[in-house]
């Protein structure tokens, strides 16, 4: 190693293109890095999805979930299956054995789904895909007090405009309904004309279509043949004939249905600033740049706005580039800091020349990791920078002991490339096993498993580059630097009193008060080695016994607080509005009065409010991205002044506020509050699943009346939420003497009130469907039911009273499932201040949970969420652990050549 130092203080001009090589790499590297909000990761998940408009959760279970369920439960690789029902939709999430390859699950996963056969016929083809997470950079909202349609089209063409833009390939539209073609008529006219909703809808389909034809070959070339024949809208369809009569008459659809351009029936609607709106989400896709994603949407918008109508306004939100933005500026910012203080501190000490020399390892070591980062797949992130910010105090120990090294044998006399080369020399060895052992300390974390884990590796990738690189500047760079530099020692010589007199200063409480202490520890070895496991097992103590909290993954600072509420299910979308409408009042109000207290030329901590209402986001942050409608469903998020411009005001404590002033809404299921950036779950989610229904009902609310008597929980609820009454439709004996059968009733009732689906096309953005239906007036009320006529196959028109009877029950508004196994979620969050979660699922664990078995004989429970995520991440974090601790030992060990004295 000497030589190796000797060399490079001997040849500075290999040391500076060393050191110039570094920087330059790691400067060019950051330019064109990819830079996102969080670190792109694969969630190793496998989705199935099936669409069954107008089914039931129950239905959906039964006829969709549990036959695939039954199909792959077998396969190998398989850790978990996840499973949902709700209205018209089913989701199946499998969760991959971590290290299995996905993409050969994936397709044994296809295999076994399409050999399926008994699916339901109206069901559309199951979607299997790999679940991947969404990178959305910034939103773009469009609104104002115009029409729906006036709203959409706008949205759509200035969507179209944004992915040709340069750096931007995908934007979605988001809040906006999707188009469709409504054709009506009235069970009194379908009698009239002996037809029924599927014949109607069978002659549209044959009536609405594109078809090549081939070609033909003549004189004059090739000629192509096309029947076009495909309607787009409403009013193309009138003149399509229903009926022809012997004479040549004709009955055309326009004479006896009413034919409208409409929507999907769906409640849902969106508002900024508490106008309709329409949402444009902008995503980054492989290497762009979320940095340069949202500063061309600015420019974007900004060239935009005078070219939109009157009265319809355009802005931009959600914008997680200023986010990673503030991490970068407190990253500069701490970086400046950190380089003044070393060169002030060495300065006072030591020597300003030698301080400077030192302090820059710093560039040169970040440059250095920068450069390597992306051989490890390693982005610009937020994960990545708060790395770099915590790596920051360590970076130059190892420049400091060196340079300090080699400023003593320039005091003892020695020439400068001689003390620069025997003062590396001296400490190199014990620099070298130091900053080893510090890198050996963040090795576990490089073993984490599940999401949080593959987000978290960025910490010891980027910690373990940084040493890496200072360590070489430290050996190789900073004493060819520090043989060239007039650096003045002190002797009696010295005119710099200054300087002499901290220096002194220094010596004088070394080679005193610390000097004496040090040999009263060396004679009372076992007595100080007693006191340093006390104090360990004191620390320990502290943790276990609940006085030092322990978070697996602290709430960051967030720039938005977002509200989600729940309604009982079939709660109209007006009443939903009611209670989205007070609540964005009552965040103005609180936002309103936390502004009073702060200086009069502050700005508003109030930006921009966004409500969803009828749809909600589930997840958030690394999670989010899945989607439930109804009309009892809403959203609000409002986002907030930038964190550096409110300080010593979280986003938390918004968020908790507005829960406090907003109080109890009665009627409402549930109403949660978040004000952190992202969530990795809810800090308590236990997931209890038993076979009687009643019994699980029963249990979460036990559990739950538990959960309340914990100081801090709060939030506290569950995912069963009852559903909309059911109409069970079951053939009387008669009905078979007809000819009739289930299937032939239920497409009959299924066609009337959903619609017969006639076809579907490509219209601009929307996949449109041409519905054919009773009229609204006709499909409101449980008499339409009653009152309809069931064709059967002979043609007679039989009153549906006679050939079946209705039972109502209780429906749900989701069904969950776990390995095969309905679960309900019982989730709840904790106040970190009053409370520690981990304490509180240990309880749970040890005693409320087990006492809960006993009372619920075969009652299955597991932890989810926060607690999950910790658990699967900590355990392998803690397998590391043995290893780094070991690592630690053997590199202290073999410079001390002992096994007793590490």
């Amino acid at each position: 190693m000497k030589r190796a130092i000797s060399w490079f203080a001997e040849n500075h001009v290999a040391a500076n293109l060393l050191m110039l090589f570094l920087l330059i790499a790691g400067i060019v590297t950051a330019v064109t890095m990819k830079v996102e909000v969080f670190p792109d990761t694969t969630l190793d998940m496998i989705s199935i999805t099936v669409k069954y408009k107008g089914a039931s959760p129950s239905e959906i279970e039964e006829s969709i979930i549990q036959r695939i369920e039954e199909r792959i439960a077998g396969l190998a690789g398989i850790k978990q299956i996840d499973s949902t029902a709700i209205e018209g939709l089913a989701t199946i999430n499998i969760e991959v054995i971590k290290d299995w390859d996905v993409d050969k699950l994936l397709d044994d996963v296809k295999s076994e789904v399409d050999r399926i056969t008994t699916l339901p016929e109206e069901a559309e083809k199951p979607v299997v895909q790999k679940l991947i997470r969404r990178r959305q950079v910034i939103s773009v909202a469009l609104y104002g007090n115009v029409s729906e349609w006036t709203l959409k089209k706008l949205a759509e063409d200035i969507k179209d405009d944004i992915t040709n833009l340069p750096g931007i390939t995908l934007a979605e539209l988001f809040g906006v309904r999707k188009g469709e073609v409504h054709i009506e008529i009235s069970e009194e006219t379908l009698r009239r004309y002996g037809l029924t909703l599927g014949k109607v809808a069978e002659i549209v389909k044959r009536n609405s279509f594109d078809l090549p034809a081939g070609s033909v070959k003549t004189s004059g070339g090739e000629i192509l043949i096309r029947t076009k024949g495909r309607h787009y809208y409403a009013n193309d369809y009138r003149n399509i004939p229903i009926i022809t009569r012997p004479d040549g008459s004709k009955v055309l659809l326009g004479d006896i249905a009413t034919l409208k351009d409409g929507f999907e029936d769906l409640d849902l609607f969106t508002r900024f600033q508490g106008k309709p709106a329409a949402v444009i989400q902008v995503f980054r896709v492989a290497d762009q740049n979320a940095l340069t994603v949202a500063k061309t949407i600015k420019r974007f918008i900004e060239k935009v706005r005078p070219t939109l109508p009157k009265g319809v306004n355009i802005a931009f939100y959600y914008d997680m580039s200023q986010v990673l933005k503030s991490r970068l500026r407190l990253l500069l910012k701490n970086m400046a800091m950190g380089l003044v203080l070393v060169i002030i501190t060495l300065g006072i000490f030591l020597n300003l020349r030698l301080s400077f020399w030192i302090t820059l390892g710093i560039p040169i070591s970040f440059a250095s990791a920068l450069w390597l980062l992306p051989k490890f797949d390693v982005s610009i992130n937020m994960v990545s920078l708060f790395a770099f910010i915590m790596v920051l105090g360590i970076v130059v120990d190892d420049a400091i002991v060196i340079g300090e090294s080699v400023f003593r044998k320039r005091e003892e006399g020695l020439p400068p490339l001689k003390a620069s080369v025997e003062g590396a020399f001296l400490v190199g060895r014990a620099v070298i096993f130091s900053v080893l052992t510090t890198m050996a300390a963040f090795y576990p974390l490089l073993l984490g498993s599940g999401i949080m884990g593959k987000i978290l590796r960025n910490i010891p990738i980027v910690v373990i580059l940084v040493l890496a690189g200072s360590l070489i500047e430290a050996l190789f760079i900073l004493p060819a630097h520090l043989a060239r530099s007039k650096i003045k020692v002190f002797n009696n010589k010295n005119k710099f009193q200054k300087e002499k007199l901290a220096a002194r200063a220094l010596k004088r409480f070394i080679n005193g008060p610390y000097k004496r202490f040090l040999s009263l520890c060396l004679r009372w070895r076992y007595a100080t080695v007693a006191f340093g496991i006390a104090a360990l097992l004191l620390s320990l103590g502290l943790w276990r016994g609940g006085f030092l909290k322990f978070t697996f993954f602290p709430k960051a600072e967030g720039h938005t607080i977002s509200c989600t509420v729940t309604m009982p299910a079939g709660t109209t979308i007006d009443r939903t509005e009611k209670v989205v409408s007070y609540l964005e009042k009552v965040a103005r109000e609180t936002l309103s009065e936390v502004d009073k207290k702060r200086p009069k030329d502050a700005p508003p901590l109030f930006k921009y409010s966004v409500s969803l209402i009828g749809i909600k986001l589930s997840g958030h942050g690394p999670r989010s991205g899945e989607v439930s409608v109804g009309s009892h469903l809403a959203q609000i998020y409002v986002e907030l002044l930038e964190a550096e411009k409110r300080p010593g005001i979280s986003s938390v404590r918004l968020a908790a506020l507005w829960r406090k002033k907003a109080g109890i809404i009665p009627d409402a299921e549930s109403i949660t509050f978040q004000g952190e950036l992202f969530s990795v779950g809810k800090a308590i989610e236990v997931d209890l699943s038993l076979a009687d229904h009643k019994k699980l009902l029963a249990a979460v609310n036990e559990l739950k009346k538990k959960l309340k008597g914990y100081p801090g929980v709060y939030d506290i609820n569950d995912s069963y939420l009852p559903g909309k009454k059911e109409m069970r439709i079951k053939l009387k004996p008669s009905a078979y003497t007809l000819g009739l059968t289930l299937n032939d009733l239920a497409k009959q009732v299924r066609d009337a009130f959903y619609g017969a689906e006639a076809l579907r096309f490509q219209r601009g953005e929307d996949e449109v469907k041409v519905i054919v239906r009773y009229p609204e007036s006709e499909r409101k009320s449980l008499g339409s039911v009653e009152n309809m006529r069931i064709r059967t196959i002979k043609g007679f028109e039989v009153p549906f009273d006679e050939v079946a009877k209705v039972k109502m029950e209780q429906g749900y508004v989701s069904i969950q499932r776990r390995d095969r196994r309905r679960i309900i979620k019982v989730y709840a969050d904790v106040d970190e201040k009053i409370a520690n979660a981990d304490k509180i699922r240990e309880d749970l664990e040890t005693n409320v949970l087990p006492n809960l078995k006993s009372n619920y004989p075969g009652l299955r429970y597991f932890f989810g969420g926060a607690g999950k995520e910790k658990k699967e991440s900590m355990a392998d974090v803690m397998k590391g652990l043995v290893i780094a601790f070991f690592l630690i030992y053997a590199l202290l060990a073999i410079p001390f050549k002992s096994f007793t004295q590490p």
